[in-house]
């Protein structure tokens, strides 16, 4: 978790009397987070506090390096140490240990190759206006990394989709359920589960497939959404964290595509992040303005605003289009908009 500085820290910065390094300590935090994960500490202290030497002990690691780590770790907010036993925080115990549902262990390599391999890549993204290598390439060329990409966006997707289908106005009678680029299938999913006679076909490249959500009424179709065909006679279709990774020629093209699969009167829903938003503070504006950067050098992606995809929704054919932001899904906002019915 990020460093919150106290008044003398705080004044320190501000009058540059320290150097601006916090940053940097930062990608050390991460890497902090990995070699624990990987190492097994956080799962073992979820059995039981311990002292640094039994830890040491228990997972055949080096004593001293044991203790300099559980001291950063402690630091960071991830360990609370009393009495010389060590044990987790909430958001350790939340986040970082295997058995928990809210995990997001699967995706560290994710993180990590993104801090160290792409990441690096981004003067170049920066001079071209585009990523060095479009990370959609890196996956079929790297299972592993694949594996955990799709684990990540399947552990925050988890999270977000019982809400997100709440706020997802499903006409009556809808019957069929387009979710484009949707892989493992738990936004879709979680409407199946509150419409029982709707049916959802996920299409998605086949590697996002390979850990789609299992249901009898939902079906996974291996394709290019931007060049096979999608079918039609839909009610719903779900964009969920595709625009922000196409350019607006290839969104325009996607939502006209997606306007000829839809029944007339039919929902497109587009998930993602709107950079437009009412935002709490100056971190989650930062934190957004980050993610800008991380979709320009990894996809040559954008954060668009609510005003711009409401511009290429209508370009599209669509109209009434909403705002929702649903309570219980902090990352995902949703743009909600109607074909018109002649």
């Amino acid at each position: 978790m990020p460093l919150f500085y106290n008044a003398l820290e705080a004044a320190a910065h501000r009058l540059s009397i320290v150097p601006p390094m916090f940053d940097y300590f930062g990608a050390m935090g991460l890497h902090a987070i990995v070699a624990a994960a990987r190492t097994g500490l956080f799962d073992a202290l979820r059995e039981r506090p311990s002292t640094g030497a039994e830890l040491a002990t228990a997972l055949t690691l080096d004593p001293h390096a044991t203790g300099v780590l559980l001291h950063a770790l402690t630091g960071l907010g991830y360990l609370r140490v009393r009495n010389g036993r060590y044990r987790l925080t909430r958001t350790s115990r939340r986040w970082l240990t295997t058995g928990s549902p809210a995990s997001l262990l699967p995706g560290l390599t994710f993180w990590e190759r993104t801090a160290t391999t792409i990441w690096p890549g981004l003067e170049k993204a920066i001079r071209d206006g585009a990523p060095a290598t479009p990370f959609y390439a890196s996956l079929q060329n790297d299972p592993e990394l694949s594996r955990s990409f799709h684990a990540w966006t399947a552990a925050m997707a988890a999270r977000q989709a019982p809400a997100t289908a709440r706020a997802i106005p499903v006409p009556r009678a809808a019957r069929r359920l387009l979710d484009v680029g949707g892989g493992h299938g738990l936004f879709s999913l979680a409407l199946l589960r509150r419409r029982p006679r709707l049916h959802a076909t996920v299409i998605d490249l086949p590697d996002a497939l390979a850990s789609a959500a299992a249901h009898p009424r939902l079906t996974s179709r291996a394709g290019s959404f931007l060049e096979d065909d999608l079918g039609g006679g839909y009610d719903v279709v779900l964009l969920f964290n595709i625009v922000h990774g196409l350019s607006d020629e290839e969104a325009g093209l996607l939502l006209r595509r997606v306007a000829a699969a839809l029944r007339p009167g039919g929902v497109v829903v587009v998930g993602d992040q709107f950079g437009d938003s009412l935002m709490p503070g100056r971190a989650s504006r930062t934190l957004l303005h980050l993610l800008d950067l991380n979709y320009l050098v990894a996809v040559g992606g954008r954060v668009r605003g609510l005003d711009e995809v409401s511009v290429l929704l209508r370009a599209a054919g669509f109209g009434r289009i909403r705002h929702r932001r649903p309570l219980g899904s902090p990352t995902t906002e949703l743009a909600i908009a109607h074909k018109p019915h002649h």
